[in-house]
């Protein structure tokens, strides 16, 4: 029998240890499929993926490699790594989760997303306009709309504290899209409203339906605005 947690803690120690091509070798599959930021370009295969791995390699020098995190449930694991290395002549300092799927022991599909810091706030005038703007949207069902007109490309988003595949405006608006097709929406009441310069938050109760079920809730959500656009979002 396979052990996934054992294997993967193997491959951490490799890129640690200097050791990339050597874990690679033994524990990634013949079909092997490796995404950055969702892209797969070259990446399918396990020679393609050995000559992306000697691109790096021969081109970096690894001066830190922290593991943050790591997820283990069965043939789906995942670790978020700090690294700090040298490429090019360049110095780059990153933040990454790496998630994995396991067949026999090997990893068959592999997916890397970069954790982006929100870029540097940039003063706003509309902010309490925009802000009532976008509650009346989700209470009159225009939540891709307002989303689309008030939200930065650059926008994390959490849900308590988690931003998984909620990076960048593209990935939020799919995150949006998924709601809005599984939900009705049947009340959405504003309990309280803060605003002070850039940050504003709001409380809100909701009553809804989703993928059939019924959903009673309050939660807060809190933003971060540059040039008059939600750039960090929050949900409790």
């Amino acid at each position: 029998m396979s052990n996934n947690k054992e294997n993967l803690e193997k491959i951490i120690k490799g890129i640690q240890d200097g050791e990339i091509l050597k874990v690679f070798d033994e524990f990634y599959h013949d079909e092997i499929v490796m995404f950055e930021n969702g892209d797969s370009t070259n990446r399918v295969g396990k020679a393609a993926n050995r000559k992306a791995e000697e691109g790096f390699v021969n081109n970096a020098k690894i001066h830190e490699a922290k593991v943050l995190k790591t997820i283990v449930d069965g043939d789906n694991t995942a670790y978020e790594m700090y690294m700090d290395f040298t490429y090019g002549g360049h110095r780059v300092k990153k933040s990454q989760w790496a998630f994995q799927q396991w067949s026999n022991g090997k990893v068959i599909k592999e997916e890397f997303v970069e954790i982006k810091k929100p870029a540097e706030p940039q003063p706003s005038k509309n902010v309490k306009a925009n802000l009532q703007a976008i509650i009346e949207g989700i209470q009159g069902g225009k939540i891709l709309e307002v989303f689309d007109k008030y939200y930065h490309n650059d926008v994390i988003m959490y849900e308590k504290g988690d931003s998984t595949n909620r990076v960048g405006k593209a990935a939020n608006r799919k995150a949006e899209e998924g709601f809005v097709n599984n939900a009705t929406i049947n009340e959405a009441k504003v309990l309280k409203v803060l605003v002070d310069g850039e940050n504003t938050a709001y409380e809100m109760y909701m009553d809804f339906t989703y993928g059939g079920q019924p959903v009673k809730k309050t939660q807060w959500a809190v933003q971060q605005w540059s040039n008059d656009l939600v750039i960090k979002e929050e949900f409790y």
